[in-house]
């Protein structure tokens, strides 16, 4: 069962650096997907602070996903974890209901699927793998990490969120088939 546990926090914390990564990597095109959730007659400060939000989000998944893949025994980054999860539900909800078809900008430019039912029924398969993985995790004695295992871990998500970003920048700047860069 710990190993089960672990799998899905691995899991979720590695798709937390890939989406946060890329998400850096298309910071306009995901300032773009949340200025869909502000309201419609935003001031000026609303609108100026999309961008920041993106940001911030962003740099949130990065480093949930990091300290969650390094450190799987804290306990204390699984509310994080399911904090964010239980947002990309919501987003999804919200963008299902009054978005459809608008891409989300979950991955950057790495995709270019639309909020639809597929994404919220991704989202709560995210959100699951999340909860299960806010279950305590002992892991067993020959799953005790060093300090240097936990950097190397730590060098890993690193490359990880770098691979994504540098994908979703590559993604952004190939020319589509019309001949426009996206």
């Amino acid at each position: 069962m710990t190993t089960l546990l672990l799998a899905a926090k691995a899991a979720v914390a590695v798709l937390l650096l890939a989406s946060g990564g890329a998400k850096l990597a298309d910071l306009a095109g995901f300032a773009g997907t949340v200025r869909l959730f502000a309201p419609a007659r935003s001031s000026g400060w609303v609108v100026a602070a999309v961008r920041h939000a993106a940001v911030m989000i962003a740099a949130a998944e990065l480093m949930v996903g990091a300290v969650s893949l390094c450190w799987p025994a804290l306990t204390w980054v699984n509310l994080a974890v399911l904090t964010l999860t239980c947002g990309f539900v919501i987003a999804a909800g919200l963008g299902y209901a009054r978005h459809r078809g608008r891409p989300c900008h979950c991955f950057g430019a790495l995709t270019k699927r639309g909020f639809g039912l597929s994404s919220l029924l991704r989202a709560a398969v995210v959100l699951a793998a999340a909860i299960a993985s806010c279950m305590p995790v002992r892991p067993a004695p020959q799953l005790h990490f060093t300090l240097v295992f936990h950097l190397l871990l730590l060098a890993g998500a690193v490359l990880m969120a770098a691979a994504a970003a540098a994908a979703a920048k590559a993604l952004l700047t190939q020319p589509d088939s019309a001949g426009t860069v996206a």
